[in-house]
């Protein structure tokens, strides 16, 4: 059931960047979440070790996550996945 809630979830992605106007496959989807890491300095600060990429720019354009920047407050980053899961 959890295989096929991701592959769902990824085809969604898929159909829904369509319709913005760029087309990537599943794997350029995958691809690019899994290289979308960030690191903690210190407890202050987290660093974005990800560079940008067209799927990237994409879904920040699609979802308005803020996606494009170097450093993020932990604050700032709770909102996000607040505002992802609802």
């Amino acid at each position: 059931m959890i295989c096929f809630t991701a592959l769902l979830i990824y085809r969604l992605l898929e159909v829904k960047l369509n319709q913005y106007g760029e087309h990537f496959t599943p794997d350029e989807i995958i691809e690019t979440l899994k290289n979308m890491n960030v690191v903690n300095l210190q407890d202050i600060c987290y660093q974005s070790i990800y560079e940008g990429s067209k799927v990237c720019t994409a879904l920040n354009g699609l979802f308005n996550l803020g996606l494009d920047k170097k450093y993020y407050q932990p604050k700032d980053l709770n909102k996000k996945i607040k505002k992802i899961l609802k």
